[in-house]
């Protein structure tokens, strides 16, 4: 089934509510077994800049989120890429199609409230998450908000 805008959305509500509950695992059938996760993030935590498997992905997320509370996780931006041969991601063969969407994550944290904005580029294999790259700045400072 080819990717659409229609499907980002619907992924991306499943990892909000994921997020709003405080459990990542919510949004687990989203990933096919062998996801990959890549993001400058990792470093922060001690963990190889690659992650490989659902279950090490998700445990890596969680980690990120843990101390947070009352999180909001929205979409400013999103939009498909097309597939481009030989960069699937699987390695190969015919490109899977990949989409763009620009995170804006609000959260508390130690009184504080606090966003991030990231991007992701999901990279799909039969209708899951085969690679999530991740595009943030972990030194940059977080935005600081008002109450809520």
């Amino acid at each position: 089934m080819p990717l659409s805008i229609g499907a980002v959305d619907a992924q991306e509500k499943v990892f909000a509510a994921a997020f709003a509950a405080g459990d990542i695992a919510v949004a687990r059938s989203l990933y096919a077994p062998d996801a990959v996760y890549i993001s400058p993030t990792t470093r922060l935590f001690g963990w190889p800049p690659r992650i490989v498997g659902v279950e090490q992905v998700l445990e890596f997320i969680q980690l990120t989120i843990t101390g947070l509370t009352d999180i909001a996780y929205g979409v400013d931006e999103r939009a498909l890429i097309a597939g481009v041969p030989g960069d699937a991601a699987d390695g190969g063969g015919a490109g899977d199609a990949s989409a763009y969407v620009r995170i804006r994550f609000d959260f508390d944290m130690h009184g504080a409230r606090l966003r991030s904005t990231y991007v992701v580029v999901y990279r799909y294999r039969d209708s899951l998450i085969g690679q999530q790259e991740l595009y943030y700045d972990p030194s940059g400072q977080l935005e600081r908000l008002g109450s809520h």
